[in-house]
């Protein structure tokens, strides 16, 4: 159950409750990852899925997160549009400009992060 503390709208398209850890709720957001899903979302005309936000140490674990993971401290987000093919996805977000990008065809999903370092890609 999600904590209401969190059920807020922290801009147009996105409430603070989708970042939120899936096993405890806390949330840490970097502003910069959100103003560039706010971008993502507008060039869309369509929602953005946030699949995976904040991940405390825990449920990183659990799921398989390298122990560096900018999930962990609010640097990013696994993303999913629906009926927009990944690879066009991919590409309106090389555009924004995102520092990280995973590509992840198997799963249908995107990462997405602003990391402080050069930009790094990869595909699993």
């Amino acid at each position: 159950m999600l904590n209401s503390t969190n059920n807020i709208n922290i801009a147009p398209y996105f409430n603070l409750s989708e970042f939120a850890c899936p096993c405890c709720n806390l949330v840490m957001l970097h502003p910069k990852l959100l103003a560039k899903l706010v971008e993502l979302r507008n060039i869309l005309e369509r929602p953005v899925y946030i699949n995976s936000g904040y991940r405390c140490f825990e449920y990183n674990q659990k799921v398989g997160g390298v122990p560096n993971s900018y999930h962990r401290i609010g640097l990013a987000a696994d993303i999913k549009v629906k009926d927009i093919n990944l690879i066009e996805l991919l590409e309106i977000c090389e555009n924004i400009d995102f520092n990280g990008i995973g590509f992840y065809e198997k799963k249908n999903f995107l990462h997405l992060d602003v990391r402080p370092t050069k930009r790094t890609r990869w595909r699993e």
